[in-house]
């Protein structure tokens, strides 16, 4: 299907009941820009009689990547562990944050939509990546010469099965308008605006928080979360 115009990045904090997986803390992670999913697969091949005789591929999970225009606070957070840190320069109190190697992020579920042109009628492409967990973006600046070029962060990671007994990795469905594109990313990891709890009886109610992300303070992260 020929897509375009991705959009509405969310993750939302991956919980474990038992098999019964849930969400909860649902963030919105930045302006989207570009995503990538690479699924790898287990494979076996089994020769009898001088030819293959038997042939297994299983998907085993895979690598992931998001660009973004800047990482939010609370996705940073979230998916990396930063600290909140304050230094006092010149009298005044400046917020920043940590990473080290002792900071691990959570596991997330992260969803997205974009645009889909499906025998001549416009959709809404919606895919939920089930259990996720992204490193620290590199940090890349450049001067500025003739030209200007943007730095804009790019996290990556890898995604594996879900704990449901259908090992779960990605799900998508097709939306025929944008609202319910929208609704759907929001639903599967428990987002809310508001804050509160999303209702959705396969989420296990999970709660919602730092859900205010539209133009929340980014505490000086120079874009790719630094400190």
């Amino acid at each position: 299907m020929p897509q375009f115009n991705l959009k509405h990045l969310r993750a939302g904090k991956y919980n474990n009941n038992n098999g019964a997986v849930s969400y909860s803390d649902a963030v919105k992670i930045g302006d989207a820009m570009n995503v990538n999913l690479e699924l790898r697969f287990a494979e076996a091949r089994l020769y009898a009689e001088g030819r293959l005789a038997e042939y297994l591929r299983e998907a085993s999970g895979g690598t992931a990547s998001m660009g973004v225009k800047y990482i939010l606070a609370a996705a940073q957070t979230l998916m990396f562990g930063v600290r909140s840190h304050t230094r006092t320069v010149n009298s005044k109190e400046i917020p920043s944050t940590q990473f080290g190697g002792n900071d691990t992020g959570s596991y997330v579920g992260v969803s997205f939509y974009a645009d889909d042109m499906i025998d001549g009628v416009k959709k809404y492409t919606c895919a939920l990546v089930t259990k996720a967990r992204f490193s620290y973006p590199a940090i890349t600046r450049r001067t500025k010469g003739e030209n200007i070029e943007f730095q804009t962060p790019t996290t990556t990671g890898e995604f594996l099965p879900d704990d449901s007994s259908d090992l779960n990795l990605i799900e998508v469905a097709v939306c025929d308008t944008e609202d319910d594109a929208a609704a759907w990313c929001d639903l599967v990891v428990n987002y809310t605006e508001e804050g509160g709890t999303q209702a959705n009886t396969n989420q296990e109610g999970g709660t919602q928080a730092n859900t205010n992300q539209e133009g929340g303070a980014q505490a000086n992260t120079n874009q790719e979360g630094g400190a």
